[in-house]
């Protein structure tokens, strides 16, 4: 019977809630919805993961290319279903390739995918897909869905008196960042494009960026992971797009509609590429971090990979299951190691088994030791080093299986002692890469440029794919190159 009362209790909730804000009608699709979040509340939740979005992925520092990004934003949505909401659209310094929206008028684009635009009219129809499901409300949607299994959830706790209602901060990013629906996708396509149009931007390049990344998964996979996970492309998807184009083009006939590739290439002069201040550079096994100032060494042989947070780093061994990971944490205040420690094992629920003290770069750290359980049920072994600077805390974790650690040990010390503080000189030599932007000579050939800039003219059809060019009889004098720059990693 208390299983019965609590599900009953989970569908008042969702009545009552239902009754408050009823079936609202959609913006786009002019349908009745069940709706339970207000346009309002809609807006705080945003502004709320706004602040989750700058902690994980950062403001891309370059005020004038987030006034430029954000001008483009606003024109889009003063022609959107929804402009009674203000709009936020932001460069966030990441190097992967993604775009992405919060409901209540938060966009954003990584600076690598600004990279690997071509346009003002390539920008223009990212922000106007985004834009499209702030409009269509698509991410409010999937919000409910997974408050809905909150609420379950928290109906079945009470049934068994297990308590643990599932919280987080960030529920609201997550379900941003998660893959949208088949049809969802293609409505953020037909408004995006549609809204690009009403800008004045020619919708026949405004979404030519899907064709460019769907060519792009087949030479460099890695850089567009992100986008094809959170946005799947399918072919099915490019032609709708290019029919509506199309129709959109006849109905604009006569009309100034505005492409603008050098202008937008001639804004990405100087913009970073590739990996940046908090990500760090890997030269063969040593790890430099020019933001956070510190080094850390692999020891022979193990693969090297930077994390998805700012200063996070795996090592693996190549034949074994050792592991060793960093994470730099920024504190509200200067605290002990052992405190820091004690911060973590509360947010992580790790259980110390024993502790003792080393001495790292100079500096005094504190180290535990852990047996957590994987989500496969395998006992681990986990040994942390807590180094605290200033108002940075840094972890250093050695993981492997419980039974292998006695020998995976001399690797785990050897990985924590390589950890080293750098000084603000040191840290200003570690590379920053940037994107060059080179004015077409008469003359020139994509052959003479490669040679110019790599040294050598095999990077000849890399330049011209870079800038989406097919044709060489197109390098006009004057026209906007984008060079990449030689990054040097590994």
């Amino acid at each position: 019977m208390k299983f019965r009362r609590s599900i009953s209790l989970f569908t008042i909730i969702l009545s009552a809630t239902a009754m408050i804000y009823g079936c609202a009608v959609n913006p786009v699709t002019q349908k009745r919805e069940i709706m339970i979040y207000s346009d309002a509340a809609e807006v705080e939740m945003g502004k709320k993961a706004h602040v989750e979005v700058l902690r994980q992925y950062g403001k891309y520092d370059d005020p004038k290319l987030q006034r430029y990004t954000n001008e483009i934003g606003q024109s889009i949505a003063k022609v959107s279903h929804r402009p009674n909401i203000q709009y936020h659209y932001m460069v966030v310094d990441k190097p992967f390739i993604n775009a992405f929206a919060l409901p209540g008028g938060y966009v954003y684009i990584t600076r690598g995918m600004l990279a690997y635009l071509n346009s003002e009219a390539e920008l223009a129809g990212v922000l106007g897909h985004e834009t499209g499901h702030i409009t269509a409300r698509h991410g409010v949607k999937r919000l409910q869905k997974a408050m809905a299994s909150q609420f379950i959830l928290a109906g079945v706790a009470i049934a068994t008196e297990s308590g643990g209602l599932v919280q987080g901060s960030s529920i609201l990013l997550t379900a941003a960042l998660q893959t949208y629906s088949r049809k969802d996708e293609h409505q953020a396509d037909e408004v995006g494009n549609l809204y690009a149009f009403k800008a004045g931007y020619d919708p026949t390049k405004s979404m030519g960026f899907l064709k460019t990344l769907k060519k792009m998964d087949k030479t460099t996979p890695s850089a567009v992971e992100v986008i094809f996970r959170t946005h799947p492309l399918t072919k099915d998807r490019i032609d709708r797009v290019e029919a509506q184009s199309r129709e959109l083009s006849r109905q604009g006939r006569g009309r100034d509609l505005r492409t603008r590739s050098d202008e937008f290439i001639s804004r990405l002069d100087g913009m970073v590429f590739g990996p940046g201040e908090k990500d760090g550079v890997i030269e063969e096994n040593i790890y430099r971090n020019r933001f956070y100032r510190f080094s850390i060494s692999a020891p022979s042989g193990w693969k090297i990979e930077r994390g998805d947070a700012g200063g996070s780093l795996m090592m693996k061994h190549p034949t074994k299951d050792y592991y060793c990971q960093t994470l730099v944490s920024e504190l509200e205040a200067e605290m002990p190691p052992g405190q820091f420690a004690r911060s973590f094992e509360t947010k992580s629920g790790l259980k110390r088994l024993s502790d003792s003290q080393m001495t790292i770069s100079g500096s005094e750290a504190f180290v535990a030791l852990y047996y957590p359980r994987s989500s496969k049920g395998v006992t681990l072994t986990v040994e942390i080093a807590y180094v605290v600077r200033g108002n940075t805390g840094f972890i250093v974790a050695g993981i492997t299986r419980a039974p292998y650690f006695d020998q995976a040990k001399p690797s785990f010390r050897q990985v924590m002692k390589s950890f080293r503080f750098l000084t603000k000189a040191e840290a200003e030599r570690i590379p920053l890469y940037r994107l060059k932007v080179y004015a077409v000579r008469k003359g020139d050939t994509f052959r003479s440029i490669s040679k110019k800039f790599y040294g050598t003219p095999d990077k000849a059809p890399e330049i011209m794919e870079f800038n989406e060019i097919t044709d060489e009889s197109s390098l006009r004098p004057g026209k906007k190159l984008k060079i990449k720059p030689a990054i040097k990693e590994g």
